[in-house]
This record gives C-alpha cells, sequence and structure tokens, in this order.
C-alpha cells in the first residue's frame, strides 16, 4: 500500500476535476450533443455541466452516473484517465 502525501492530494484535487471535465467533454462531443442537450437529459442547467467541463465543480458519483447513462457509456469511461 501506498500512502499519499499531502501534496500528492493536492494535485488529484486539482488534476481528476480537469481530467474528468475533459472526458465529459469529450463524449459529449462524440455523441453530437450540446452542453444544454446533456444537461437536460440529466436534469441539471447548462451553466452546471458548463462548470463541470471546466473543472469549476467537481461532480459527484450520482452525477456522474447519469451523465454516463445519458451518454450511454460505461461508467468507467469517465474514469479512464492517468493519475
Amino acid at each position: 500500500m501506498i500512502e499519499l502525501s499531502e501534496k500528492r492530494l493536492e494535485v488529484l484535487k486539482s488534476e481528476i476535476p480537469i481530467k474528468i471535465g475533459n472526458r465529459v467533454k469529450e463524449i459529449r462531443k462524440q455523441k453530437g450533443l450540446t452542453q444544454t442537450q446533456l444537461a437536460e437529459l440529466v436534469g441539471k442547467d447548462r451553466q452546471y455541466l458548463y462548470k463541470i467541463e471546466k473543472a469549476v465543480v467537481t461532480p459527484n458519483v450520482v452525477t456522474i452516473s447519469a451523465l454516463a447513462i445519458a451518454m450511454e457509456v460505461p461508467l468507467k469511461e469517465f474514469f479512464n484517465i492517468e493519475i
């Protein structure tokens, strides 16, 4: 097991939202959806989806799951990132 340093935890807190936001945007575009369309599918507003894609907010697992269902992709697609 590896113990994470405070510095590494801070890096993860800043990098993971960026990577997840990038994946949301990438998959959304592959599916041919606008931010407004996807936001409506998951019951959020467009500004919130914009903030996810820009890593201003970090979505919780329920929101990421809803995005996966709406875009018909496995949940793991959002976590297929290097950390």
